[in-house]
């Protein structure tokens, strides 16, 4: 059988009595090798180091692993040196490729988020274009469970805190024969939540996950093995509450176009879109309250069953064949994507309406070996998915108002100015469309051969070389429905208060214009409210009523085949013993690397254009690194410099399309760079002293990046903005992270004390340029200011080591930062903000038996 890793790594902190640090291993290449023997920016925890630093989820990663951002939210967004994809829609894939052992997990929302039962977390960093299934631009996290064997035993994780916190992890191992075992798990995991949403009366974000894993071992003989898996997961969760701020009053929505909503009585001065805003301000609800209205759509309904079978096969002393089979059915319930207006106000709405269906079926086939002594090793092999997924999607729009004044000078090709104070003659229609309600279905194939093989050329140099052939199929139809503009306009005509539509009409296609309000005081009726009124949400889903015309329904295929090859040279030198005996320097590897990664193009929806192509993004990594041991194996130094080429980036912005509908759309950002250093350092300072930090430094630009004025589009100019100055979304420049764990022995047991400190600086949440000027002004108009996370640990340990008993504090410090959402300032002219975790402590109970 090829080895397979030892139970108690890879670690990445040191045993507790240990003089030395422990040897870490990985399987980065599809082998079990030493951690500083392998030529990779690669983090490897193990479940001992997560348990030690109360890390629950894969999200708290970003607090320690360099360059490594993760959000949860609709969809599980994992960056690795800014590289990421951030709305969790099905026609994306993610750039971070996810593996449960070797399978690959297709949908960054049915990644496996909580560490149940795991054995150790690698996450590799770089793109990962040769060995790792598909699409791993940015890196790869491949998550390793603990698997049955031949021993009896058991553990029960059970853990409380404040906001109700409570979770219960619980597994068992047991043999069913000599030669068949089989290992349990579950995981539960609720709190009510943190923030408070008056307009629900609920809180937000909730955690409500329930899990349920069966894993087989059955070894018949010493050459042959099949291992199984059945995974049953169940997500009700509240999505994270939002408040609204405003980083720009010249946005389209507000004085960009000089729109008044329902509520304005004077164009000159517009009031109602700020209110609505402020309503739901943290300025005027205070600490962690939201208002967000009665009906939008702030749950997360998720259910996911897999199944995996990994058969090996021993063909003789140098050669091992491994097959991995993989089938998963996900079913997402109707989630709100986003909420344009920010307030409490049901204006404008982005509604995932239906169930989304997600299924996969994957093959995984590789040979392992070695030749010459195992002066050769090498992987060779083929990667195959199919993979279906439904996604509808809705958007409505609240009718709006706009001065007769202004409407003519945008019919002329003007930026509109402000109208005199009171107005003219008022006139109310729509921005865009009043609802459109969009339903995807798409069918994504995957087929790739692979081979890689190092070869050590001496003792001490040893060269890599891999190459990857991928093909991608996207095959996308979309269908359209859009709302019933004679039958709108027919309800606006059956009040005496509005009459024709004027000729001067812009906006959305099917209505000719805008409709005069005829009452006597003008803007001051507040014409507005009077015919939204006609059009509620009287069924509560969070859309507007309007009329839907079935004659309006467009349907269109594209399909296409994406190709592309990724090839990878590395080349390592390990430090002969003669160079160190006279050091302080115990071991030491340098290497060089040239990879390249792939992600497929797709198919995006521009609103009546249709769908467009958005092209493929591919990264191209220069890298230099090292890894070192030093000073008796006491202090491990590890680190990388690289520069990343980033062509076609796939970036989400707000644009318009041909009849001048705002659109949030996919685009390619031309040519982007990356330039960045990361430090991993780990020190066993004195005895039961351990101490680690991290560092990452990072420069991300854009080389080329143009994109239309939205304004300018809107009224019929062309105008392009360049966006090259900015920097990317997501992702801090700086992050860095300082650990201390102390361990002593008494005659109560042992104890641990772990102090540790997070570090980000500022990070961009905005989606265009107008929040990117604002965000210049102050990161907290569109984005995070730099900010400093404090946890803290303290476990007791009995002397026979079965019982463990932690408490535990994180954000000692009750910091408020930010994790998003969104802010989009050149249309609504709105920034969501969601805010991380306030201070939170609880107990940790785990027996094992």
């Amino acid at each position: 059988m090829a080895e397979t890793l030892p139970k108690t790594l890879p670690e990445s902190t040191a045993s507790k009595s240990s003089a030395v640090l422990e040897e870490v291993f990985v399987t980065a290449r599809k082998r079990s090798e030493s951690m500083q023997e392998t030529p990779i920016a690669v983090t490897a925890i193990s479940a001992e180091a997560l348990r030690e630093r109360g890390i629950t989820n894969t999200q708290e990663l970003t607090k320690s692993v360099p360059s490594l951002e993760i959000r949860k939210g609709q969809a599980n967004q994992i960056y690795i040196r800014g590289i990421g994809e951030r709305t969790g829609f099905a026609r994306v894939d993610p750039t971070v490729g996810v593996y449960l052992d070797d399978l690959f997990l297709p949908r960054s929302d049915g990644q496996l988020l909580d560490t149940v039962d795991v054995r150790s977390i690698q996450v590799l960093r770089g793109p990962q274009g040769t060995l790792f299934g598909k699409n791993t631009t940015g890196g790869a996290m491949v998550v390793s469970l603990e698997k049955p064997d031949d021993s009896r035993d058991a553990y029960v994780d059970f853990g409380v805190g404040n906001y109700a916190q409570h979770h219960l992890k619980a597994g068992a191992n047991f043999p069913v024969s000599e030669h068949f075992f089989v290992r349990s798990a579950i995981n539960i995991t609720k709190d009510d939540g943190y923030f408070k949403n008056i307009g629900q009366g609920s809180n937000n974000p909730t955690n409500d996950r329930q899990a349920f894993l069966l894993q087989t071992r059955w070894e018949p003989s010493a050459s042959w093995s099949l291992d199984t898996q059945f995974f049953l997961g169940k997500i009700r969760e509240n999505m994270t509450g939002t408040n609204c701020s405003l980083p720009n009053k010249k946005a389209l929505y507000y004085e960009g176009l000089w729109v008044a909503h329902p509520g304005d009585t004077d164009p000159s001065n517009l009031t109602k879109f700020k209110e609505n805003c402020d309503a739901n301000s943290r300025a005027v609800l205070g600490d962690l309250t939201s208002n967000q209205g009665a009906n939008p759509r702030l749950t997360k309904d998720l259910d996911t069953i897999l199944l995996a079978a990994t058969t090996e096969w021993q063909l003789s002393e140098d050669v091992n064949m491994k097959l991995v089979l993989g089938i998963r059915d996900e079913k997402e319930g109707p989630i709100q994507a986003s909420d344009p207006d920010g307030g409490p106000a049901l204006w404008t709405s982005y509604i995932n309406t239906e169930d989304s269906e997600r299924d996969s079926y994957s093959l995984e086939w590789q040979i392992n070996g070695s030749a010459f002594d195992q002066r050769l090793r090498y992987t060779t092999g083929l990667f195959a998915m199919r993979e279906t997924n439904t996604e509808n999607f809705s958007t409505s729009n609240v009718i709006r108002g706009i001065d007769t004044q202004t409407l003519a000078e945008i019919a002329a090709g003007s930026a509109p100015t402000r109208p005199a104070p009171g107005g003219t003659v008022p006139l109310v229609g729509f921005v865009g469309l009043p609802l459109v309600v969009s339903d995807f279905d798409l069918k994504n194939e995957s087929l790739a051969l692979f081979a890689q093989a190092s070869y050590d050329i001496t003792e001490q140099l040893e060269l890599t070389v891999g190459y990857r052939m991928t093909e991608e199929l996207r095959y996308s139809t979309l269908g359209t429905t859009e709302a019933d503009m004679a039958a709108i306009e027919q309800r606006l005509m059956t009040n005496p208060l509005f009459g024709s539509t004027t000729s001067l009409g812009l906006f959305g296609p099917g209505l000719e214009g805008f409709f005069p309000y005829l009452g006597p005081l003008g803007w001051r009726d507040d014409p507005v409210s009077i015919a939204a009124a006609l059009f509620p949400d009287a069924n509560g889903d969070a859309l507007l009523d309007y009329p839907i015309d079935p004659n309006s329904f467009r349907s269109e295929t594209r399909e296409e085949t994406f190709r592309q090859s990724t090839p990878m040279v590395s080349l390592s030198y390990t430090l002969p013993e003669r160079w160190l005996n006279q050091s302080v320097i115990n071991s030491g590897l340098v290497y060089a690397t040239w990879s390249r990664g792939f992600k497929s193009g797709f198919f995006e929806p521009r609103g009546v254009d249709g769908l467009q192509r958005i092209n493929p993004e591919i990264v191209t990594n220069h890298e230099l690194g090292f890894k070192f041991d030093a000073f008796n194996q006491r202090v491990r130094l590890n680190g990388a410099i690289y520069l990343m080429d980033f062509d076609d980036q796939q970036l989400i912005a707000v644009a318009s399309d041909s009849a001048q509908n705002a659109v949030v759309v996919f685009g390619n950002a031309g040519k982007s760079e990356i330039t960045g250093t990361e430090l991993e350092f780990l020190w066993l300072a004195a005895e039961g002293l351990q101490l680690n930090a991290s560092l990452s430094l990072n420069n991300y630009r854009y080389l080329e990046f143009n994109e239309l004025d939205l304004q300018a589009a809107i009224i019929g100019q062309e105008k392009w903005i360049d966006r090259s100055k900015e920097t990317f979304p997501v992702s801090p420049d700086k992050s860095a992270s300082v650990g201390a764990q102390y361990s002593w022995r008494s005659e109560l047991g042992d104890f641990t004390a772990r102090l540790d400190i997070s570090y980000k600086s500022d990070i961009f949440y905005g989606f265009d340029p107008g929040s990117y000027t604002a965000f210049k002004e102050d990161p907290a108009k569109a984005g995070q200011p730099a900010y400093t996370l404090t946890d803290a640990r303290l476990s007791w340990q009995n002397d026979s080591g079965d019982r463990i008993i932690s408490a535990w504090i994180k954000n000692l410090t009750d910091e408020r930062y930010r994790i998003g959402v969104v802010a989009v300032a050149d249309s609504s002219g709105v920034y969501n903000e969601a805010w991380g975790e306030p201070r939170m402590f609880g107990l940790d109970m785990r027996q094992a038996f």
